[in-house]
């Protein structure tokens, strides 16, 4: 962790980057970066992307170009992993610039730092609680093409391969489930019995999605989500915990630790642990699990 110093002036302001401030996990890592923060002696500056990939960009140039002004920023936290290594490594040069969720390798050697959790690990404890339950057949639902749903999807698809046949891998996306819920039938027609969604949000849609078409999950089949977050635990969702509140504090305290002299890149992951609640029950009888 990061000593604590002299407080500051408080003009000295920081910026975060965040993808999307009303979804829970990063409604809660933006909580805490902004309590560090504070307790350091920094004020935050944020910029909300709102779901759009263009305004995440602007907002990043925006804090950029504020360098060097009274009030601009004197280093930026990133929590999204949806921005190009390039405009990164371009703030990097002016700024310490820390970012959130990222793999870490993909931005190895730009001059920047990481911290992220090891969602591998989670969806591998959470694909092996599902098989001990006697859940086989599982189906991933993702959402977009965020870089922590790729890496998620891939680690289902390794862990269920070797586990299951050929086939009992399958995927789907919200969106797509959304606009054809008979798709959610189709899928419990074909021996699913547990519904893996890339995080609890995903989880929270693709129930409702399923209640609106008359199919009652997780009664019919299990549902998991990804994150730990409120939501799931109000939902009694199955989940993989991150550690959102030590990755917010974390990539605050990098920016920090740059601003006071540290000069090598650090890439940090925190560990996962599982959350087993209601929504994964045993499969459920008569569904084929072999």
């Amino acid at each position: 962790g990061l000593r604590l110093g002299p407080v500051p002036l408080p003009w000295l302001v920081l910026g975060v980057l965040v993808p999307e401030a009303a979804n829970p996990f990063h409604d809660e890592a933006l909580r805490s970066a902004r309590a560090t923060a504070e307790t350091l002696g920094f004020a935050l500056r944020v910029v909300d992307g709102f779901r759009d990939p263009a305004r995440l960009a602007d907002g990043l140039e925006a804090l950029h170009a504020s360098r060097g002004a009274v009030d601009g920023v004197l280093g930026v936290a990133v929590l999204s992993s949806r921005v190009a290594p390039a405009r990164l490594a371009a703030v990097a040069r002016d700024l310490p610039v820390a970012v959130l969720g990222s793999s870490g390798s993909g931005l190895a050697g730009l001059g920047l730092d990481t911290v992220r959790a090891d969602e591998e690990s989670g969806m591998r404890h959470l694909v092996l609680h599902l098989a001990a339950l006697g859940h086989r057949r599982t189906c991933f639902v993702a959402e977009s093409d965020h870089p922590s749903t790729t890496r998620r999807a891939v680690a289902h698809a390794t862990v269920s391969a070797q586990l299951g046949r050929p086939g009992d891998h399958r995927v789907d996306d919200v969106d797509a489930l959304a606009a054809d819920p008979a798709r959610i039938a189709r899928h419990l027609g074909d021996g699913v019995t547990a519904f893996v969604a890339t995080n609890d949000a995903t989880a929270a849609r693709l129930v409702a999605i399923a209640d609106g078409a008359g199919l009652a999950l997780p009664r019919m089949a299990a549902v998991t989500g990804f994150d730990g977050t409120g939501l799931g635990e109000r939902l009694d969702l199955t989940s993989v915990d991150q550690p959102r509140v030590r990755m917010g504090a974390r990539a605050v305290e990098l920016v920090v630790e740059r601003l006071r002299g540290r000069r090598g890149d650090r890439h940090e992951v925190l560990p996962t642990h599982l959350l087993p609640r209601g929504s994964t029950a045993r499969a459920v009888a008569g569904h084929p699990l072999d």
